[in-house]
């Protein structure tokens, strides 16, 4: 079924949640892989991957600014942290969409990683209390 993209959201609950943009095909679009009348890309794989930088091909390019321009092109400014790389262009909603998509995946392995981080040094904490407590190293007057 065309027409469609899904993404999917970590809660903080832990469940994850699949959800389903639906559109409806605009007039003009074409079904292959050429060209819509406007001149953008139908097919997302000839869409450009805009977190990849053109310089020193780091996949850690990021916006530093958006803007919707019309219905289907947006406005991005992008930097790549690894060079400095900057690029200004506007770009179709389908490369855009990619590029969100991206940034949420890329969000959502941080948050996962630092959760990770943040439960290995809690549990040290907690077994480096324990051994305190075990050893009579901790007085009432230490809290």
């Amino acid at each position: 079924m065309k027409g469609y993209r899904t993404k999917k959201i970590a809660l903080p609950g832990g469940r994850v949640i699949e959800i389903v943009y639906f559109s409806d095909p605009e007039p003009g679009d074409t079904p292959s892989g050429d060209a819509d009348a406007k001149g953008h890309p139908a097919d997302v794989s000839s869409a450009v991957d805009l977190h990849v930088c053109e310089s020193c091909s780091s996949d850690l390019v990021y916006p530093v600014s958006w803007d919707e321009r019309s219905d289907d092109t947006w406005f991005v400014e992008r930097r790549c942290p690894n060079c400095e790389w900057r690029h200004e262009g506007e770009f179709h909603q389908s490369e855009v969409e990619l590029f969100d998509d991206v940034l949420n995946d890329g969000t959502e392995r941080l948050l996962t990683r630092l959760r990770e981080y943040s439960r290995a040094n809690m549990e040290e904490d907690v077994e480096r209390l324990i051994a305190a407590l075990d050893m009579d190293l901790i007085q009432p007057m230490d809290f």
